[in-house]
């Protein structure tokens, strides 16, 4: 995992899905990382991409999404 970058952070699943569909979308490989505990649904998702890919990722997250960053 050395290799991937966190570019997006939250608590909600859904937001972490689409920052995830809009990268893969724009030809970037992408992940969500769920740091969250299973039973009680504290901690984040984080949307990873690969390090070359983290300012492309930044800035189409800047562009693209309508919510704000937690």
């Amino acid at each position: 995992m050395s290799n991937w970058q966190t570019v997006y952070s939250t608590t909600l699943p859904h937001q972490a899905e689409i920052v995830k569909d809009l990268l893969i979308n724009a030809g970037l490989a992408a992940i969500v990382f769920n740091l969250q505990d299973h039973s009680y649904r504290i901690g984040s998702l984080e949307v990873k991409v690969k390090r070359e890919d983290v300012l492309r990722a930044i800035k189409l997250i800047n562009e693209d999404i309508s919510f704000s960053h937690e």
